[in-house]
């Protein structure tokens, strides 16, 4: 039986993108990996105008679908009885967060270096 839970009208900005992600289906987060994935090697591949801001953005999306996989398959293994696997997953999930939160970093200063442009040289 499947529980739906309702989002708290105070959630902030991580409680909102745990929520998402955890009522998220399986493939649509596969699809945010591949898509991330994918963006990042074009833009090693073909150097685009605006390479920092799609690198970044697609940081943001790859490490979101990483985390919500790894963190389905966390809940996965703890009910299965399998805490030191869990444990592991654990930590990768932890360390996309930390990639997904570097790459938002990222995508703010690639979007204050193009609004600045070259006012300062």
């Amino acid at each position: 039986m499947m529980v739906l839970s309702v989002l708290r009208p105070d959630a902030g900005l991580f409680e909102s993108l745990a929520h998402r992600a955890r009522t998220a289906s399986v493939r649509r987060l596969a699809l945010d990996v591949a898509a991330g994935a994918t963006a990042v090697a074009c833009v090693f591949r073909w150097h685009p105008m605006a390479s920092l801001l799609i690198a970044t953005a697609a940081t943001v999306l790859f490490s979101y679908g990483a985390w919500g996989l790894l963190d389905r398959g966390c809940s996965s293994l703890l009910n299965k009885g399998w805490p030191r696997t869990a444990n592991a997953l654990a930590a990768l999930g932890a360390l996309s967060a930390l990639l997904g939160v570097l790459g938002a970093g990222g995508v703010l200063l690639a979007v204050w270096a193009f609004a600045l442009g070259t006012w300062i040289s």
